[in-house]
């Protein structure tokens, strides 16, 4: 089944709020279009219907945790490819070489300054101009 690729689209998953908003507010800033889960569940859900440009995934969540999504994000053919970056307070060495070894294609370390958020996400493709 073909999925629509969704240009500018980015997906934030987060189990907790302020970490979610603060997300979805610096993405937006930068120019993204923001659709933003509080659970893996609901937004692999939202991904059987399309394919966002980009992903910022909490490694860590309640019932089906960061790494889980990716691998299911990882076997789907529509979202093989997707850019998915890690977003963890994790931030030592061997749990970094973790995330990236688990096929994570960034790694952006809570709290995130724009810089940083900037730097694993740039302005998206829709917008670059």
């Amino acid at each position: 089944m073909n999925l629509p690729l969704i240009p500018g689209l980015v997906v934030v998953v987060d189990d907790v709020e302020a970490n979610r908003e603060l997300a979805q507010a610096t993405l937006e800033m930068i120019g993204w279009d923001v659709r933003a889960f509080s659970n893996g569940t609901d937004a692999l859900a939202f991904l059987d219907q399309v394919v966002p440009e980009a992903m910022l995934l909490d490694v860590r969540m309640p019932e089906i945790g960061g790494e889980q999504v990716l691998a299911e994000l990882r076997a789907r053919p529509a979202t093989r490819s997707l850019r998915v970056v890690a977003y963890t307070a994790h931030a030592l060495p061997d749990e970094i070489a973790g995330f990236r070894a688990a096929g994570f294609d960034e790694v952006l370390i809570k709290p995130a300054r724009v810089a940083d958020m900037r730097r694993v996400l740039p302005r998206p493709a829709a917008r670059a101009a």
